[in-house]
């Protein structure tokens, strides 16, 4: 018989030098890792000298003290000249409200790099103004109850990403007043922000590459607020906002390479439906040189106002969109009938289209949904030079998608793979079948069918 190998009782992770052991505790939650404290010595020496901590606190009435007692302790405990890369505070207690200013200005005088901080406190939080004095911070994300007062005096020379959730501004002018003092700043967030005051939220920064702006609904025919976009450097634009929003981008973002558009006309009688359409029209004008565009189906929808206010003019001024290459279309209730077609004779070098919600809205009425008219005797050119893959989900097998699947196949030369689900579809025999009949221009397409 084989003899059993001894099981080492060597404690190998003790043997690890102290900066892998740094990096081992920075990835466990900061209450994990300093249970660790009670192991040695060397152990409570390790986790006081964590580079980085998120306290939370689990929302329970009875932990109050016990939370608010053991941040006193460890930051009391934490050596003064050590440096901090992240300090996050989730928390909501009243009981110790008035400590976390305290708390606060300990990581800003540890030159902290990163805060986090999200708070349900029963009143409103208003943010100290010697956060916006720290020229350490390279991140920065506020989220719930914070009131931010944005003063006069901003010192975020190092300010790199700066994300807002569900805060509320004192101003919306004050938020363009701080971006002009964040020289470096190329990450900005605005989701479901409120405002006490003001009217306009300007968005400018020679550096910003990234955006994205999640407007609260409106509340009544009063609402208005302007939004004004000067970001000439930008790479990927997120815009979840309301038609009634009037949104103004200053100039074309030559760089911007993703886009993501959900406009909606939320507020009516405010304006006639085509004024949104328009305003929605004239985004797309701005973003034409974009690489991958996602529009969502009250984007479309929206568009489709701009089509019925004046038909000819929005066919004959569609932009060219020469660097597309992905477009992902979802498609909710309507779509006009040749928004697709302006696409597709717009964008030459596209090489995939997606469809996430499928063609049509087939729970709709008939009378109200929409029809592709493809026009077989003009080709638009990207079917036959670059059009390589289709995706089409919940494909329904009404004669409108089968037309267009037609259509592609017959004059998609380029096309490698088109993908279809019919998991939503009855009967899906005969329009398998039907779909595996058309004829393909392009000897390599391949036609995947799933259910």
């Amino acid at each position: 018989m084989a003899k059993k190998s001894k099981i080492s009782e060597k404690d190998r992770i003790s043997d690890l030098p102290d900066s892998l052991l740094l990096i081992i505790l920075s990835l466990l939650p900061t209450e994990s890792a300093v249970r660790t404290c009670i192991l040695s010595k060397r152990w409570r020496l390790l986790c006081m000298s964590l580079p980085n901590f998120v306290f939370h606190h689990p929302n329970r009435n009875d932990s109050a003290l016990n939370f608010a007692n053991f941040v006193d302790r460890f930051l009391m405990h934490r050596p003064n000249d050590l440096k901090l890369d992240r300090f996050g505070l989730h928390c909501g207690g009243d009981y110790y409200l008035d400590r976390v200013d305290d708390w606060i200005l300990h990581a800003l005088d540890c030159d902290v790099k990163e805060i986090d901080l999200l708070f349900w406190f029963e009143e409103m939080f208003e943010l100290m103004d010697e956060v916006f004095l720290c020229t350490s911070i390279e991140k920065l994300k506020l989220t719930c109850k914070i009131l931010v007062d944005i003063p006069e005096d901003v010192k975020f020379s190092s300010l790199g990403v700066l994300k807002f959730s569900e805060v509320t501004f004192s101003s919306y002018e004050s938020v363009g007043e701080l971006l002009t003092k964040c020289p470096v700043l190329e990450d900005l967030s605005i989701f479901g922000c409120k405002w006490l005051s003001g009217y306009c939220l300007s968005i400018s920064g020679s550096a910003l590459k990234k955006f994205s702006l999640l407007s609260l609904s409106p509340i009544d025919e009063e609402y208005c607020l302007e939004i004004l976009i000067d970001t000439p450097g930008l790479e990927t634009l997120s815009l979840n906002s309301f038609a009634s929003d009037d949104i103004l981008i200053k100039e074309n973002l030559p760089f911007l390479t993703n886009a993501y558009l959900h406009v909606e006309q939320i507020v009516e009688g405010v304006a006639p439906s085509g004024v949104f359409g328009d305003c929605t029209f004239g985004l797309l004008k701005k973003i034409n040189h974009v690489k991958s565009l996602s529009l969502s189906g009250r984007t479309i929808e929206v568009l489709n106002s701009a089509y019925d206010s004046d038909y000819s003019t929005i066919h004959n001024a569609f932009p060219p969109f020469h660097n597309l290459t992905e477009l992902k279309l979802t498609v909710e209730v309507y779509c006009d009938q040749t928004l697709l077609y302006d696409f597709l004779e717009n964008s030459p070098n596209l090489e995939s289209l997606m469809f996430p919600q499928g063609l049509v809205d087939t729970l709709s009425d008939e009378t109200w949904r929409f029809t592709w008219a493809w026009s077989w005797s003009h080709t638009a050119q990207c079917l036959s030079t670059h059009l390589k893959t289709v995706d089409i989900r919940e494909f329904s097998g009404t004669d409108d998608e089968l037309s267009f699947v037609e259509y592609l196949l017959a004059f998609g030369s380029a096309l490698r793979n088109v993908s279809i689900n019919l998991s939503n579809l009855r009967g899906g025999k005969r329009v398998r079948k039907e779909l595996l009949n058309y004829q393909r221009k392009s000897t390599t397409c391949k036609l995947k069918l799933f259910f």
